[in-house]
């Protein structure tokens, strides 16, 4: 498993996915085409937690000199076009401008979980948070002690959270939880999978996940034990699609897949805000689903890529360049 060579276009794949599961107008008749698209569509969802997981396994790698710039940085690729994003479904009318406050500060994820707006961003940012904490405590008592230690703290707190709160629409994120701690755990072992291994592997898992998927997440998604433990049943699911995703992208260049992994959170905001949009505009004046999805995700992939190329070029100019001299300097300072 290579995937810090894999990662992009297997974030390629995951915003794919995302797009097939918003957009894709789902099939209505029973034929074996059908049947499968309307799978494929229904369990999509797990291109989060392709995230989630490769957010825990890049997270492995990550240079820890000064928790400041860490946290400084992933704010700053985050929350601008965050803000950007609330600010024009503000101006779209379809949210409140007190919302939009309570989106951004991360309380409408605990409300209202997947129906808040770009849920994703929050959660992502409460995960980075809790990086440097980890890290440190994975230095001081070792990988294995502080994985266990942090799985069953998370089993403990979503098992009570499940017996005394009514609402549980934080789950979207705590069943994605054991995702990024595997990605953080098998980090270790970058470069170190036999490929024929890994084929075995990949295919069991994705094998059992589908089975998994399909009697838990389609076409209804069930809740026993946990509310919303769809999301954790998946997961050899997941890593089926991670491990074989890696033998196949590490064998052609998938230019495709990564050019829309360069931009995956520009794609992720700019979907929620004008998918569904244009994917009516297209579908006037075409008449066919496929195409209107087809024609409706270039256009988003369009103005995903031309807003990372403005803000990159911002950054540049403005705020790493400066970023980097103050850190730089203060490093050496602390060094000394």
């Amino acid at each position: 498993m290579r995937l810090k060579e894999t990662k992009q276009p297997i974030m390629g794949l995951a915003a794919l996915l995302i797009l097939f599961y918003h957009l894709y107008p789902i099939p209505r008749n029973d034929s074996i085409l059908s049947v499968f698209l309307r799978y494929v569509i229904t369990t999509s969802y797990i291109g989060v937690d392709l995230f989630f997981f490769l957010a825990g396994y890049m997270s492995f790698f990550s240079a820890l000199d000064d928790n400041t710039i860490y946290i400084r940085k992933k704010l700053i690729r985050i929350y601008p076009l965050f803000i950007i994003s609330c600010a024009i479904f503000v101006f779209m009318g379809k949210i409140s401008l007190p919302k939009a406050l309570l989106t951004l500060l991360g309380i409408e994820l605990f409300s209202r979980g997947g129906g808040s707006f770009l849920w994703f961003l929050p959660a992502i940012m409460i995960f980075y948070l809790t990086v440097p904490l980890y890290k440190k405590l994975q230095k001081k008592f070792g990988s294995f002690p502080v994985l266990l230690f942090a799985f069953l703290a998370w089993l403990m707190l979503i098992l009570l959270l499940e017996k005394t709160v009514s609402n549980h629409s934080i789950n979207i994120f705590m069943c994605r939880v054991p995702i990024i701690m595997l990605g953080i755990a098998l980090a270790k072992y970058e470069g170190k999978w036999q490929k024929g291994y890994q084929v075995i592997v990949g295919i069991l898992l994705l094998c059992s996940g589908v089975l998994l998927a399909w009697q838990f997440s389609y076409p209804g998604k069930t809740d026993f034990l946990i509310s919303d433990i769809f999301y954790i049943l998946t997961i050899p699911y997941v890593l089926g699609v991670v491990l074989l995703a890696d033998i196949v992208f590490s064998v052609g260049e998938a230019r495709i897949f990564a050019f829309l992994g360069k931009i995956t959170l520009e794609l992720y905001c700019f979907q929620m805000l004008f998918g569904t949009l244009f994917f009516e505009w297209f579908i006037v004046l075409t008449k066919n689903g496929f195409l209107s999805f087809a024609l409706g995700a270039a256009l988003i992939a369009l103005i995903s890529y031309l807003w990372s190329l403005v803000y990159r070029q911002l950054q540049t100019k403005y705020f790493l360049s400066n970023l980097a001299s103050k850190d730089y300097a203060r490093i050496k300072i602390n060094k000394q």
